[in-house]
């Protein structure tokens, strides 16, 4: 039911044209009340958001994509990143992919790495133009992070970048959705490890959260100072999942998150052999956070 909210407006409009049509009295101020507050509750988190003043900042930009087991379009994902990316985060990593990706150029561009890969959806890495200082990734069984220093240079503090993935709580599996849980509460715990270990450096999470911004336990993850960058730039509604059938997608369970930086925009692009839409997010990065 959380997952379907924002879709909430449409059900809600369709019984206020039955109840007028119905004449209905009541109906009619029932149904104009749930569309109200579902309007009220949707649009300001997609479309009500502006990018926050940091003073004098880098953009960087980031692509975050789920290559669904390794089987993503390699020569297309390299490209997009060429074209339009600073670093990479990339989750369901594996070996096969690496290869089928460097291959494909990503190391002439995109030199330093940090890499996890593993068979099937276990897989986590991240690529980058920038040197990076790689921190320890942590892998539990329904959660896989792994993080990395940024040296980028013209800043004061060197932002930290992870790339993150929690299991799906519908995979069919026994006891999937107490281990997806499990996974949310780990992931906070690592968000907030994280901001510690940065301070007042900027940190840059993306990654496949398996969790929309209408379930608790993703809102949970926006405290000590996160920030979902569609809602913190306004970007729009731009479901991610699933992008595998003639439709477009329908939920949102691809985020980039931000602490101590500013996003500014998010995109969504299709990848040929993912079922995720991959995010292109450009942050905005103070230079030096202690001057403002």
């Amino acid at each position: 039911m959380a997952v379907g909210s924002p879709y909430m407006s449409f059900v809600a409009l369709t019984g206020l044209a039955l109840a007028v049509l119905g004449r209905r009295i009541l109906l009619i101020v029932l149904a104009a009340v749930v569309l109200a507050a579902s309007l009220a509750v949707q649009i300001p988190w997609y479309y009500f958001g502006r990018p926050t003043d940091v003073g004098a900042h880098q953009n960087i930009r980031v692509l975050s994509s789920n290559l669904r087991y390794g089987q993503a379009d390699p020569a297309f994902v390299v490209n997009l990143a060429k074209e339009n990316a600073d670093v990479i985060t990339v989750a369901e990593l594996t070996p096969e992919a690496v290869q089928r990706l460097k291959r494909s150029g990503i190391e002439s561009t995109f030199p330093y790495a940090n890499l996890d890969p593993k068979p099937g959806p276990g897989g986590i890495g991240m690529w980058s133009r920038y040197p990076l200082d790689s921190l320890s990734a942590l892998r539990l069984s329904p959660f896989v992070i792994t993080a990395a220093r940024l040296q980028v240079p013209g800043l004061r503090f060197e932002p930290l970048l992870a790339s993150l993935h929690v299991q799906s709580p519908v995979t069919g599996d026994t006891n999937t959705v107490d281990e997806w849980r499990s996974g949310m509460a780990s992931a906070k715990a690592q968000l907030d490890s994280l901001a510690a270990t940065a301070g007042p450096a900027a940190v840059i999470i993306g990654g496949d959260y398996n969790s929309t911004p209408d379930m608790r336990q993703f809102r949970d993850l926006l405290t000590n100072g996160y920030r979902d960058a569609v809602e913190q730039s306004g970007s729009g509604f731009a479901p991610t999942f699933p992008a595998d059938w003639p439709f477009p997608p329908v939920i949102t369970i691809d985020h980039v998150l931000t602490r101590n930086a500013a996003s500014e925009s998010v995109r969504t692009i299709e990848v040929p052999g993912s079922d995720h839409r991959a995010l292109l997010t450009t942050v905005r990065v103070p230079i030096d956070p202690t001057a403002s």
